[in-house]
């Protein structure tokens, strides 16, 4: 694998029962990417972050971050090896704290033993802090730390996107997938999610795959695009290739480009 690659898909398949969800699915993903991935409802879009994020195991194919096979491990594991998420529909710990959820999220890369939290050791507390310190800086990233004691369910729905977005940050990933993150938003909030997805990949040198229906925030911000129809990937290629893509107009765009 050439050594700018971070995630090689190879014959990514996955049928339900008789049903195939995706068929077949090659793609790539050089460090620093921003990509989209689009396609009509029911596409396959979703089933391929449950793909690649060990929520399904593939029927075929293979998932490699770094040259190391990941498609075979659990999801907590392929976390931990540096692919988080977040989700079409939120998923929160709606009665605990902005700062409680962000910090839960530390937790998967906890680096002192269990022990030490059962018998509340020194080491224990100084892990304590730092993780609320390093969580507090996250949601000032995120303009949430006005925010950090009110309960998750409290949260308007913008603000409860950028959350779980700093929930998935605080896994320290090397790449990012955004799951419809501009779901129900306004245009102003959507046009803060596109200044924060640029300024987050900056800042923690991410690789992004997003999925996203609001095709002004796909060709405003994406430099690659890849097209999903019934499970098969039908283009790949930048933003002006996909506008002009008769393929991609018939079964998808239209008029919205």
């Amino acid at each position: 694998m050439p050594s700018n690659h971070l995630l090689d898909a190879k014959g990514l398949t996955m049928n339900f029962g008789g049903l195939t969800a995706v068929a077949n699915l090659n793609f790539h993903l050089n460090k620093g990417d921003l990509v989209g991935l689009i396609g009509p409802n029911g596409a396959g879009k979703t089933t391929v972050f449950n793909m690649l994020t060990g929520v399904y195991t593939p029927s075929e194919g293979t998932v490699e971050l770094e040259s190391e096979l990941v498609s075979n491990l659990k999801p907590y594991k392929i976390t931990r090896k540096g692919i988080a998420r977040t989700f079409q529909n939120i998923r929160l710990f709606n009665e605990l704290s902005v700062l409680d959820n962000v910090r839960i999220a530390f937790h998967s890369r906890r680096n002192y033993p269990i022990v030490n939290a059962v018998f509340l050791t020194p080491s224990f507390f100084k892990a304590e802090r730092a993780v609320k310190k390093d969580a507090r800086e996250l949601l000032s990233i995120l303009r949430l730390e006005d925010k950090q004691d009110e309960k998750a369910k409290n949260l308007s729905y913008g603000q409860m996107r950028r959350l779980e977005v700093a929930r998935a940050l605080a896994t320290n990933p090397k790449l990012l997938l955004l799951d419809e993150p501009a779901a129900g938003m306004n245009p102003q909030e959507t046009e803060e999610l596109t200044e924060l997805i640029a300024l987050i990949r900056e800042k923690f040198a991410l690789t992004i795959l997003l999925i996203e229906h609001d095709m002004s925030l796909v060709m405003k911000i994406c430099e690659r695009i890849m097209v999903l129809d019934y499970g098969v990937l039908i283009a790949n290629g930048t933003p002006q290739e996909i506008q002009e893509n008769e393929r991609v107009i018939e079964a998808y765009l239209g008029g919205e480009v």
